[in-house]
């Protein structure tokens, strides 16, 4: 009886929850308020430290998932080899002005379409600036059709998009005619984790078909294989067009808490829970490229990449066409900035400290000059109102429920996300706006 009603306290909390973020993401990420950028402004706004991450969109794939809301069009090869022309060129500016880097995160798309291509880029990064670290996003099939040994050396961290191994979900969601079932992926993951310093398996949940049993089930396929992280989130539904398509694969939003608890029991043991999306193996030697979202900050190139230092978005083009025609024009690729509420931020470390399981009020105070209930009276009332997080002297610590609320705050940063990708790719077109102050 007391954990039926801790469930539905618990599931009442995620529903305000959800309803509560979407509304503050139709509010603080509205795009209506965004401004061009100013070369003045993009030459003031160079750090004197190094931005933790440059992130690379590559915007080409074969074919398109359904439940993807990321910037990507189908593969042309011209279309893409002058790409990387144009993506080249805008890193070796945007170095030449100041910018400084610690690691390079290439995400897509298909971000290992034109292997060739992704080589001599990296190689150009490593030739003009020291990195620590260089993460790539890749399908399974590439290591079955690609020529993955020429990116030894290069990439430290291969995150691998499995989302699934079992037939019915790839089946459903369109993953299983592009790269083959679940046992054949599982071969291709075996070839990257022999290969590659650093493997993660990106793993979701939360699919109509799935139940508790059907995660735990897919996910100890996951630790057969032993990469080295697993990152494990539900289906991300979004609050916009995509809200559609990925919705049509979506269960029931109340079946992802003892999916969640399935995730946790899966994984025990072997795996250390860094954040409740994230986890790495406790086995073998420590695993040193580590899933970062620590509030870093992080500068994008390429079409449709976002960035955020400071407090500012700054947002590329998503029409490859006008993009190459910045680039080519001697013009920066990020198009739009917009300001970030100081609210917002506040709000997204209160999701990182939920996600390490502890609120610590004296480095919080240390970090901002507020203490958390000065910063946040509301949400700390409705964590500890949901059973969220309990006192441990003069901190918080989150509970089992904390951890789910803290991915559910994760999965509504996702949602984010995809609401200001959609809503870049109706901004006007940045080199007709020059060229029409030429003439």
């Amino acid at each position: 009886m007391k954990d039926s009603r801790l469930n539905t306290r618990l599931l009442l909390a995620t529903d305000s929850l959800d309803w509560v973020m979407n509304r503050t993401i139709k509010q603080s990420l509205s795009l209506k308020n965004a401004t061009p950028l100013s070369v003045e402004s993009d030459e003031n706004a160079i750090p004197s430290k190094p931005i933790e991450t440059l992130y690379i969109h590559i915007p080409f794939c074969h074919t398109l998932c359904r439940f993807c809301s990321f910037h990507k069009v189908k593969f042309s090869e011209p279309l893409a080899r002058e790409y990387f022309v144009a993506l080249r060129q805008e890193i070796r500016e945007v170095i030449a002005k100041g910018y400084r880097f610690n690691r390079v995160y290439i995400g897509g798309g298909t971000t290992t379409i034109l292997e060739d291509e992704l080589i001599k880029t990296i190689e150009m990064i490593k030739g003009l600036t020291p990195i620590r670290e260089v993460s790539c996003e890749s399908d399974p099939i590439y290591f079955k059709e690609g020529n993955p040994q020429l990116l030894n050396g290069l990439v430290d961290r291969m995150s691998i998009g499995v989302q699934s191994f079992d037939d019915k979900i790839l089946k459903a969601s369109g993953r299983f005619e592009k790269f083959g079932s679940g046992l054949e992926q599982a071969d291709y993951v075996a070839r990257a984790i022999a290969l590659i310093p650093t493997v993660n398996l990106d793993m979701m949940y939360g699919f109509k078909t799935q139940t508790p049993e059907s995660v735990h089930w897919d996910l100890k396929q996951t630790l057969r294989l032993k990469p080295d992280q697993i990152t494990t989130y539900p289906l991300t539904i979004g609050i916009g067009k995509n809200r559609k398509k990925a919705g049509s694969l979506a269960g029931d939003p109340h079946a992802l808490w003892p999916q969640f608890l399935a995730v946790k029991k899966a994984l025990s043991g072997r795996y250390l829970m860094e954040f409740p999306w994230t986890f790495s193996r406790n086995f073998g030697q420590a695993v040193e490229n580590k899933y970062v979202l620590d509030g870093e900050d992080c500068f994008g190139v390429g079409s449709g990449a976002f960035g955020r230092f400071g407090e500012q978005f700054r947002i590329s083009s998503f029409d490859i066409q006008d993009y190459i025609q910045l680039i080519k024009q001697q013009q920066s690729g990020t198009c739009y900035t917009k300001q970030i509420e100081s609210s917002a931020l506040l709000q997204h470390h209160l999701m990182i400290m939920m996600g390490h399981g502890r609120l610590d009020n004296s480095v919080f105070y240390q970090h901002t000059g507020k203490t958390l209930w000065q910063a946040f009276p509301l949400e700390m009332s409705y964590l500890i109102g949901a059973g969220a997080i309990k006192k441990d002297g003069s901190q918080y610590v989150t509970t089992e429920q904390g951890q789910f609320i803290g991915l559910k705050m994760f999965t509504g940063f996702l949602s984010g996300m995809d609401y200001l990708r959609e809503q870049a790719r109706d901004l006007p077109l940045m080199h007709q706006e020059l060229s029409a102050e030429i003439v």
